[in-house]
């Protein structure tokens, strides 16, 4: 119907959406499954998500939303995150948890957070001089510095720093102390509790929302918009009416789909930052090959910044007596991988991080590319996306979650955004 509200994407943003405005829509997808990037895979009994995915929420609202279409589902657990760095494991996050590194690392790390803090305190104006003004030149040369130049695939220079608030949590002097001459098993950030669902993977919760949501169209993919004249068409054939759009897709995707875009609008589209992340899927023959829930890798000789082991999320993610591995490599224009030996590249460094050893029997490895993964807070990421922004809205188009927005989102913050858009709308 014509005054109906379109929604382009069915990932938890889109289903969110569909759910808060419960009639006078239509879902419109691509793909022949719902769930965007929160979908999972089956391979040979294995249960692989898009990349490891977490659910923890502060907000009681979307907690209770969580836990209704999870249902039964729903299942709580305490976070085993570890960095693997000079041969040993350390807890998450590195800046409380130095305890077992050499002594003169440990020095270096705790020496520089107290210079920064007391001695070269600065005013940083990128994500680089923010890391080292607010852990120091000791955690900002063994961490963090190396760490998210392999995740986000682009100089830390050329990176805002405005996105990080809660984030990255920043712990005070005595719990640095505290995990440098101990082994500090204090939580911190908001995922030291999270949630992940019973059975089924991930891709439980976009189907959760299944059976409050309605009139989802798959296999339609929106190819062309029409701003003036109000109509869509879909799969380069049907045309479609619409009074507004909620649109959850990648800005660049939506820029390029629109007739009669203006230069600016073309240009601010053209200079937005992203990445693409492989994640190299492994099953392997023997059991319980780790305890921990997942692990991040700074050093450079590692080609994956971080591997997960999705069996510990759940039991019903493996077979009984296998274990399984995500391991997770970004790219960037700043940043190519070779994809050609991806996988034989994992397996050798995960035998050189001790993960493996050379007597396991590798039943599978299923590579999957998610492009675009993670969205990069450049130097002009606010006013790229400001001009976009206005336009879109302008015209009936209502930008919506992670890649509609453009912002970092976890998945409680774009159920949240589906429902705002709505209450916005309405």
């Amino acid at each position: 119907m014509a005054d109906e509200i379109k929604i382009i994407g069915s990932g938890i943003t889109g289903l969110s959406a569909g759910y808060h405005l419960k009639d006078g829509y239509e879902i419109f997808e691509r793909d022949s499954r719902i769930g965007g990037l929160c979908r999972s895979e089956n391979i040979d009994g294995f249960i692989f998500d898009h990349s490891i995915h977490l659910l923890y929420s502060k907000d009681p609202y979307v907690t209770g939303l969580i836990k209704k279409v999870l249902a039964e589902n729903f299942n709580s657990m305490t976070r085993e995150a570890w960095i693997y760095y000079l041969g040993k494991y350390v807890r998450y996050p590195f800046q409380a948890n130095t305890f077992g590194l050499p002594t003169d690392v440990i020095k270096e790390c705790v020496m520089g957070l107290i210079e920064a803090k007391y001695v070269d305190k600065i005013n940083p104006t990128n994500f680089e001089e923010w890391i080292n003004s607010t852990f120091g030149h000791g955690i900002a040369k063994h961490f963090m510095l190396p760490y998210n130049k392999k995740i986000w695939a682009i100089p830390t220079h050329l990176l805002d720093f405005n996105w990080v608030k809660d984030r990255i949590p920043i712990p005070n002097m005595e719990d640095v102390i505290v995990g440098a001459v101990s082994d500090q098993k204090k939580g911190f950030g908001d995922n030291a509790q999270f949630w992940y669902p019973a059975k089924g993977g991930m891709e439980s919760l976009p189907n959760g929302f299944l059976p409050y949501v309605k009139n989802i169209r798959l296999n339609s993919e929106v190819t062309k918009i029409f701003v003036e004249k109000k109509k869509m068409i879909v799969n380069g054939v049907r045309e479609v009416s619409y009074s507004k759009i909620i649109s959850t897709i990648p800005l660049p995707t939506l820029v390029k789909i629109i007739d009669n875009v203006p230069k600016e609008v073309e240009d601010a589209a053209k200079k937005l930052e992203y990445n693409w992340v492989f994640a190299v899927n492994i099953g392997i023959d023997r059991p319980k090959i780790s305890n921990k829930h997942w692990v991040y890798y700074p050093e450079e000789k590692f080609i994956f910044h971080r591997i997960s082991f999705p069996m510990n999320l759940s039991p019903f993610n493996a077979p009984k007596g296998k274990s399984s591995i995500t391991a997770e490599i970004s790219g960037s224009k700043y940043k190519p991988v070779d994809r050609d030996n991806i996988e034989e590249r994992v397996l050798g460094d995960l035998q050189e991080a001790g993960v493996l050893n050379k007597n396991d029997k590798i039943l599978f490895t299923k590579t999957l590319l998610f492009n675009p993964a993670y969205i990069i807070y450049d130097l002009n990421h606010q006013k790229n996306v400001g001009v976009i922004h206005s336009f879109l809205m302008q015209n009936g188009i209502f930008p919506c979650g992670r890649f509609g927005e453009w912002e970092y989102f976890n998945m409680d913050h774009s159920i949240l955004s589906g429902r705002d858009i709505v209450l916005k709308l309405r």
